[in-house]
Order: C-alpha cells, then sequence, then structure tokens
C-alpha cells in the first residue's frame, strides 16, 4: 500500500493548493472572464476520462481510508492479546527492538488514516466551495446584466422626454391649422350668404332671365 499512500499524500497536496486558490479574492478579472474559466473547467472535468480517473482516485484513497482502520483494529487487537497473554495492564514487549516496530506500525497507519480521511474531506470541501463560486459568479453576472438594461432602458425613456415636447408643438401647430383653415371656411360661407341677403336684384333678375 506504500504506493497508494504515496497517491493519497500527492492527492492531499493538490486538493490543499487548489483549495488556497480558490480562497484568492480575483475581483480585479472581469466577472465575465472568470465566469467563462469556471465553465472551461467544468467542461474539462465533465469529460468521460477525467471523470473515471477521478472516481478511481476516490476509490483509492477510500481504500487506504479503510485499509488502515483495519490495520489499527489488527495492532490493537494484538496489543490486547499480548496483555491478557501476560495478564498484565502494562505493555510490555520482549526486546527494544519489538516495540520501536510496534510504535511504527501505528504512527504509519494512523498518519495515513488521518491523510485519507483530510483527502476525502478535501474532496468535499473542494466541491462546495466551486459550486459556492460558480453561484456567485452567476448572480454578479445577473447583477451587472440587469444594470445595462437599466441603463438601455433609462437612455430609451430620457430620449423619449426629450422627444415629447418637440411632439407636442407639432400636435398644437397642426391642430392650430386646422382650427385656422375651419375658421376661414366659415368665414367665406358666412360673406356667400351676407352677399346674397344684401343684393336681391339679381336674384330677381336671374328668375326673370329663366
Amino acid at each position: 500500500m506504500s504506493i497508494f499512500n504515496q497517491l493519497t499524500y500527492f492527492v492531499l497536496v493538490v486538493e490543499i493548493a487548489a483549495f488556497l486558490v480558490l480562497l484568492v479574492p480575483l475581483n480585479f478579472v472581469p466577472v465575465k472572464a472568470r465566469k467563462s474559466a469556471m465553465q472551461f473547467g467544468a467542461r474539462i472535468l465533465g469529460l468521460e476520462s477525467v471523470v473515471w480517473v477521478s472516481r478511481i482516485i476516490l476509490l483509492v484513497v477510500g481504500a487506504v481510508f479503510a485499509d488502515t482502520l483495519m490495520r489499527l483494529q489488527r495492532l490493537d487487537a494484538d496489543l490486547h492479546a499480548k496483555d491478557a497473554h501476560d495478564n498484565d495492564h502494562h505493555h510490555h514487549y520482549d526486546t527494544p527492538l519489538e516495540e520501536l516496530q510496534f510504535k511504527s506500525k501505528l504512527f504509519y497507519s494512523q498518519r495515513n488514516m488521518y491523510l485519507s480521511l483530510m483527502s476525502l474531506f478535501m474532496t468535499i470541501v473542494l466541491y462546495r466551495r466551486v459550486k459556492d463560486l460558480y453561484l456567485i459568479l452567476s448572480l454578479q453576472d445577473a447583477q451587472d446584466t440587469d444594470k445595462i438594461t437599466m441603463k438601455a432602458l433609462k437612455q430609451q425613456v430620457e430620449a423619449m422626454a426629450a422627444a415629447l415636447p418637440d411632439t407636442k408643438k407639432k400636435t398644437e401647430a397642426a391642430s392650430e391649422e386646422k382650427s385656422q383653415s375651419v375658421n376661414a371656411v366659415v368665414e367665406e360661407a358666412e360673406i356667400v350668404a351676407g352677399s346674397s341677403k344684401d343684393d336681391p336684384s339679381d336674384a330677381s333678375g336671374i328668375r326673370k332671365r329663366k
């Protein structure tokens, strides 16, 4: 299991490094650029080969954790069996070398257990961290889009408000011109009617001719 233990150690180092990088504030980078980078990374991590490699690594780390637990149980069982055989609660060893070997096995087993457990824990932490970052970037992008839309709508409203007096003036001018033309027609009609009343001879003459 030494190769698998080394793999677990390297996986833990990579996970800690990735987590520290994700903690760095990148406010100087535009939101769209960060979101595009995360989408590109998600596409790479979504490849079938990458998914299977990640699953295999997680299985290896889980196997290392289970193996270390079983080793610790065996070491504890051997120690208690020796204590029961000696009828003593103190840990006695035949030679100092045997004691050193036992303690070294216990130390490496505990170390591997902590490393594998920490690696599994960091996997969950990284998953949640990336998901939260993507959600935050999506919300910021939506806010920026809303700001741009509101700015465009505000400009349109201002343009309509600026064009409203001209339209009002044109409407008033058209209505005034129409009223003037109506008044002129009425005046002409009144003049024609008045002239026909004032000159009855013309009307009688016209009748005699007929």
